[in-house]
């Protein structure tokens, strides 16, 4: 199944005073580029995360947000006596050295957010992972079911792409030998033109150097391997795995084959159909861009 390597997926899970949001985000991108954006307390299951993708995705440039919010994890406050204790003494020597009256009381210390400290549970590794691997793998299907529904639209495009590309290639090669012929009788007609009058023409001899120059200029073999490459991509395109790294090389070849077959041709209307050639197969290039 052909799939796009552009899709969003988000799921969330509440559960008391737990909350867990994940967001998946993917775009274009010639490998698999994965960015992993959490709160410090799940960069101990980061790797099981990216482990996650990487069994889900082929390519694509990928980001994972994870949000989490938990009471479970802040069990309670406690104060710093020995920070309270400090600030009394300094709040003390600063009253008797500008001479202010009165004392430092309870509330006066509550200003101060050094004097608290929040006491933190630290769950397992493992005891993480359970409550972020549903919704991770919740936001991954709707990422998958979004690329494969933009995978079906992509489908569509090429195969009609590939199918035009071998009309044309078709249309080359139905009228490759008229314009070859076409090619030996300018040839002739040129070198006739420039020989002066008495002198002897050996036609034999004439006649096995165009011939020659005609095979240099021949595109047969060009013609085969783009048909080749053509029917390879429609196999291609019903592989059950990402494709998208195949597809690109094949339209790399093709357009090999094609300015091949530009360059060897002097042909008015050949040229014509070549240039359409490289137009329709650049249209593919830039579709196949966008698969997995």
């Amino acid at each position: 199944m052909l799939r796009s390597m552009t899709g969003y997926g988000s799921a969330e899970s509440a559960d008391g005073g737990r909350r867990v949001r994940v967001e998946v985000r993917s775009v274009n991108q010639r490998f698999l580029d994965l960015q992993v954006k959490a709160p410090r307390l799940l960069l101990r299951v980061e790797d099981r995360v990216r482990r996650y993708v990487e069994s889900v995705l082929d390519r694509g440039r990928v980001t994972v947000y994870i949000e989490w919010h938990d009471k479970a994890t802040a069990a309670g406050t406690s104060i710093n006596a020995t920070v309270a204790g400090e600030l009394v003494s300094e709040l003390r020597a600063l009253s008797n050295k500008l001479e202010l009256a009165g004392d430092i009381s309870i509330a006066t210390l509550a200003r101060f957010p050094q004097v608290f400290e929040q006491q933190e549970e630290n769950p397992e590794a493992d005891e993480l992972w359970g409550v972020v691997e549903p919704v991770m793998a919740a936001a991954m299907d709707q990422l998958v079911s979004m690329r494969e529904v933009e995978g079906d639209t992509l489908l569509r495009d090429i195969s009609g792409r590939v199918d035009t590309i071998e009309s044309i290639v078709r249309q080359v090669e139905a009228a490759a030998p008229r314009a070859s012929e076409a090619m030996k009788e300018r040839m002739m007609e040129r070198i006739r033109s420039f020989m002066t009058d008495g002198v002897a023409v050996d036609e034999g001899r004439l006649a096995q150097e165009v011939a020659s120059a005609a095979d240099k200029a021949d595109f047969t073999e060009e013609i085969v391997r783009l048909l080749a490459h053509v029917e390879h991509a429609r196999q291609t395109l019903t592989a059950s795995e990402p494709t998208g790294k195949r597809l690109n090389f094949l339209v790399q070849e093709m357009h090999r084959e094609a300015n091949t077959i530009g360059s060897k041709n002097a042909d008015v209307d050949m040229a014509s159909a070549g240039l359409s050639l490289k137009e329709e197969i650049e249209k593919l290039r830039e579709q196949v861009q966008n698969v997995e």
